[in-house]
């Protein structure tokens, strides 16, 4: 039967919930993708770091194919011009192959992170105590989720951001905004999408 006019649409908590995480994950996600996509190379310093000089600085080991990707886009001393316009494409490619690899490394680990979370209290007993343990499970778990994205951001920045001359504040926006949008969205989710068992009007995990 077809609603009448001016009735206002009720959406069950669920759905909400939903709609929340979607949103703020979904911004997480798409705004360092639109920033390495559409911004690149357009508002920054120079072109793409020469990776090789750094991979082997990090703390884990690097694949052999990224390595041989990295070193086939140094461009020979004698290179033409047609192949050194084609070197340097393969570096911008492979260096926003990087970037956004470790940025969305980094916002799936925080997403897992955050749900696991979530789902420790979706059904808990001895709701009132379990609230103030869920408090504490979210300090502790965004003090988590900021250490694994600073991680993240200090990887990017040692391979290759360090290298670049010159760079500017768009430099740093475009490399490490995912860095700083994922704990932004855990916080949003830990705080508005709380299992209603913990959550409240006027309770610290707010309900939607």
């Amino acid at each position: 039967m077809p609603k009448a006019a001016g009735t206002k649409v009720r959406y069950h908590n669920r759905t909400k919930v939903l709609l929340c995480y979607a949103l703020v994950w979904g911004i997480a996600l798409l705004l360092p993708y639109l920033g390495l996509h559409f911004l690149y190379p357009y508002k920054l310093a120079g072109t793409a770091p020469l990776l090789n000089l750094n991979l082997a600085q990090l703390p884990f080991a690097v694949p052999a194919a990224l390595r041989e990707a990295v070193s086939a886009a140094v461009p020979p001393a004698d290179a033409g011009t047609a192949a050194l316009l084609a070197a340097l494409t393969a570096r911008d490619l492979i260096w926003r192959y990087v970037v956004g690899g470790f940025t969305l490394l980094a916002w799936a680990l925080s997403l897992l992170w955050q749900l696991l979370w979530r789902a420790r209290y979706t059904h808990p007993r001895q709701a009132a105590r379990t609230a103030l343990r869920a408090v504490r499970g979210y300090r502790w778990s965004m003090l988590g989720i900021w250490a694994l994205n600073l991680l993240g951001a200090f990887c990017v920045y040692l391979i290759g951001v360090q290298q670049i001359a010159g760079r500017t504040v768009w430099d740093y926006l475009l490399y490490f905004n995912g860095f700083v949008l994922n704990p932004v969205a855990a916080v949003l989710c830990f705080r508005l999408a709380a299992p209603p068992a913990i959550s409240g009007k006027h309770a610290f995990f707010k309900r939607l």
